[in-house]
C-alpha cells in the first residue's frame, strides 16, 4: 500500500491537502489506542511530504508535451491549406482532476461539462501572509476551540520536562503528556518529538524514559545519531536484550544477525573456517558499535564500580594463598605459576575509569554473547583460566604413567587451538604485540651464532646448545613480530609453516647427539620467508638477482618442509610408543587438517 492510498487521497502537491488528509486520519488512529496505525499513518504522511516536490512538475512537462504534440500536426496542416499566418492551436481544456502523470481519463460528456470551468471567473491574488513568530509552525490545523496558544502550550510542556529532577519523574511526566488532546495535530506533535529527542539527548543517566520515548514514538527511528546511541546506550543500562539486538539491526545487520543464531550456531559461526581468510563482519560491526557507544555508556560507568572492587577482593584472597602455598606446599611451582599468573590480571593495572573496559564489562552484561564475539580475535583469551587448566593436567600426570596418554592429547589440542586463535588474530589485522628493534635482532643473532660454533664444532661445549636452540627459535618468532599487521599472507605463512618446523626441531634437537638441523632450521626458514614474501627491501646491488633468489627460496622452502616431514613423523612414532593409538590419531589428523589448510590458503594468495 502507498503512502497516497494510506491517507486515501490521490497523488498531490498541495502541502495543505496532505496535512487536512493526516488529520483525518490519525482521528481514526489514535496512538493511545492503535499504535501500530498511528505509525503507519505517520510514516506515510512523512512520505508523501518527501513526494509531493516531485508530483506537479512532473505532470506539468508530461501535459506540455503533450499539448505540443497535439498542436504541431494541426498547425501544419493549416499551413499547406492557407498561406495566412497560422492561428494559435486551441488548447483542449483538461479538467484538473482527470490528468495524472500524463494519462488521461475519459468521461461522459455531461460529467466534463458540468467540470468544465467558466470562461468568465476573476482570480484574485491571495494576500501575503503576515510574518509570525509564535513557534515553529503556524499551527492551522488545530481545533477551533482550543484556547491555549501552541507556543505557549509546547513552552509548558518543555518547563515540566526541565522540572524533573529523576528518570522516574521524567517518565511520569511523559506519560502523562501522552494523552495530551493538543498533540493530536500534526505541527505540533511535530515540534514536540523534536523538542523531546533533543532533549532526552542531551542530559545523562534517563535510561527508562529515553527507552519509553523511544518505543512510545519511535524516535530512535528518527536520523538523530546521538539520540540512537542514548537510546541503545538506555537499553544497555536496563539489560533489555531483545529490544538491544532489535534495535541494532538498520545500522549493524550482521551483528544483529549473528546475536540472534543459538549458542551453538554462534559457536560454530567461529569455528567453522578452518582457513580463517578474513574477519567475521560481525566482529567488525562490533567494534564499530563500541566506539560509537563510548561517549554513550560513560553515565553508567559507575554501575562498575562495586564489580571491580569485588574482583580485587577475590584477587587478593587468591594472591596470598598463592604466595603460602610457594613455602609450605611440597612441590612449588604451581604456586608460582599461580603468583605469576594473578599478579599479572587486569584489574591490578589498567585504571579504574577504563571507558573502553567499562563499556564493554557493560555490553557483556546486556548482551552475553558479546564476549565471545570479543575474545575469539583475542591473542590470548581466557589465558589465565587456560593457565590454571594445564597446570593442574601437567600437575595430575605427575609420577603417573596411567595419565600420560592424556597430558599428551590434551598438549595436542592446546597447541592447535593457540594456532587457529592466532589465525583469527591474523585475519583481523592487529597489530603486534611487541615490535622488535632492528638491534635486538642483530644481538640474538649474534648471539645465535657463537653458541652454534661453540657448541657444533668437534670437542665443542654441549652444554651451550640448549641456548643457541632458544636462541634460533627467538629469532624466528621475533623476525614473525617484524612482519606488518596488514601483510595477511606473510603473517600466515610465517605461522603455519613455523609451527611445523618448531615442533620438528624440538624432535630433533638431542642433547646427547645435538644435530645442526634444529640451529638453523628456524633462521633459515625466517630469512627465506621474509625474502619470499618480500618483507625486506633487497640492496640495490642485488636487485637484479631477483629471479635467481626466488627459485632459491622455493627449494629452501621445500627442503625445509622436507625435513619437517621426517621430524613430526618421529614425533609422532613417539607419541605412539609413549601413548597409544588415539593421541597418535588425533595428532595426525589435526597435522594432516593444517596442512590441507595452509596449502589451500597459499594457493589462494601467492606471494
Amino acid at each position: 500500500m502507498t503512502c497516497w492510498q494510506t491517507l486515501g487521497i490521490a497523488p498531490t502537491s498541495d502541502e495543505a491537502a496532505i496535512k487536512k488528509a493526516y488529520a483525518a486520519r490519525i482521528r481514526e488512529h489514535r496512538p493511545d489506542r492503535d499504535p501500530e496505525g498511528f505509525r503507519a499513518v505517520r510514516a506515510a504522511y512523512e512520505e508523501a511530504l518527501r513526494l509531493r516536490v516531485h508530483i506537479r512538475p512532473h505532470h506539468e512537462k508530461k501535459m506540455q508535451r503533450r499539448r505540443a504534440a497535439e498542436a504541431a500536426p494541426d498547425a501544419a496542416s493549416a499551413a499547406m491549406t492557407d498561406q495566412s499566418p497560422p492561428a494559435a492551436a486551441e488548447t483542449p481544456h483538461i479538467p484538473p482532476d482527470t490528468a495524472y502523470y500524463g494519462y488521461i481519463a475519459t468521461l461522459p460528456p455531461e460529467i466534463t461539462e458540468v467540470l468544465r470551468e467558466p470562461e468568465n471567473v476573476a482570480y484574485l491574488e491571495r494576500p501575503a501572509p503576515h510574518e509570525r513568530e509564535t513557534a515553529p509552525h503556524d499551527y492551522r490545523d488545530r481545533l477551533a476551540d482550543s484556547r491555549e496558544n501552541p507556543a505557549a502550550l509546547l513552552a509548558r510542556l518543555q518547563a515540566a520536562w526541565e522540572a524533573a529532577n529523576s528518570d522516574e519523574a521524567l517518565l511520569a511526566i511523559l506519560q502523562a503528556q501522552a494523552s495530551e488532546p493538543a498533540l493530536q495535530h500534526i505541527d505540533l506533535r511535530s515540534d514536540y518529538l523534536d523538542a523531546l529527542r533533543q532533549h532526552l539527548a542531551s542530559r545523562d543517566h534517563l535510561p527508562r524514559s529515553t527507552v519509553w520515548a523511544g518505543e512510545q514514538y519511535q524516535l530512535h527511528r528518527s536520523h538523530d545519531a546521538e539520540y540512537r546511541r542514548r537510546y541503545l546506550a538506555a537499553l544497555v543500562a536496563l539489560r533489555q536484550r531483545p529490544a538491544f539486538v532489535a534495535a541494532l539491526a538498520p545500522h549493524y545487520p550482521e551483528l544483529a544477525a549473528w546475536l540472534k543464531l543459538s549458542r551453538w550456531q554462534r559457536f560454530c559461526a567461529r569455528w567453522q573456517d578452518w582457513l580463517i581468510e578474513s574477519e567475521h563482519p560481525a566482529h567488525r560491526q562490533w567494534h564499530a558499535l563500541l566506539a560509537s557507544l563510548q561517549s554513550a555508556l560513560f553515565p553508567y560507568h559507575h554501575q562498575q564500580a562495586w564489580r571491580r572492587r569485588l574482583r580485587l577482593f577475590g584477587v587478593s584472597v587468591l594472591l596470598l594463598t598463592a604466595v603460602i602455598a610457594i613455602f609450605t606446599a611440597p612441590n612449588p611451582i604451581p604456586g608460582i605459576f599461580w603468583t605469576i599468573g594473578l599478579l599479572t590480571n587486569r584489574d591490578w593495572w589498567v585504571p579504574s575509569i577504563d571507558p573502553v573496559q567499562n563499556g564493554k564489562r557493560l555490553l557483556f552484561r546486556a548482551c552475553p554473547p558479546l564476549r565471545g564475539l570479543d575474545q575469539s580475535y583475542r591473542r590470548f583469551p581466557y589465558w589465565l583460566r587456560w593457565l590454571l587448566a594445564d597446570i593442574a593436567v601437567i600437575t595430575l600426570s605427575i609420577d603417573n604413567d596411567a595419565t600420560t596418554p592424556v597430558i599428551i592429547l590434551w598438549l595436542i589440542i592446546r597447541a592447535f587451538y593457540l594456532l587457529w586463535q592466532y589465525k583469527r588474530v591474523i585475519a583481523a589485522q592487529t597489530p603486534p604485540a611487541f615490535v622488535p628493534s632492528r638491534s635486538l635482532l642483530l644481538f640474538i643473532a649474534l648471539t645465535w651464532l657463537a653458541c652454534t660454533a661453540f657448541s657444533l664444532i668437534p670437542n665443542g661445549d654441549l652444554e651451550r646448545f640448549p641456548v643457541a636452540f632458544v636462541s634460533s627459535v627467538a629469532l624466528y618468532l621475533f623476525s614473525w613480530w617484524r612482519v606488518p599487521a596488514a601483510h595477511i599472507t606473510a603473517r600466515r605463512a610465517f605461522l603455519d609453516q613455523g609451527a611445523l618446523t618448531i615442533l620438528a626441531s624440538i624432535v630433533l634437537a638431542n642433547a646427547d647427539n645435538p644435530t645442526p638441523w634444529p640451529l638453523i632450521a628456524c633462521p633459515l626458514l625466517a630469512l627465506t620467508l621474509g625474502y619470499h614474501y618480500r618483507c625486506y627491501a633487497l640492496p640495490r646491488p642485488l636487485r637484479r638477482l631477483e629471479p635467481l633468489g626466488q627459485t632459491l627460496a622455493r627449494f629452501a622452502l621445500l627442503a625445509i618442509q622436507l625435513l619437517n616431514a621426517i621430524g613430526i613423523g618421529v614425533f609422532a612414532l613417539r607419541i605412539y610408543q609413549d601413548s597409544g593409538v588415539w593421541p597418535m590419531t588425533a595428532f595426525i589428523l589435526l597435522c594432516l587438517l593444517h596442512a590441507i589448510a595452509s596449502i589451500e590458503y597459499h594457493l589462494k594468495h601467492p606471494a
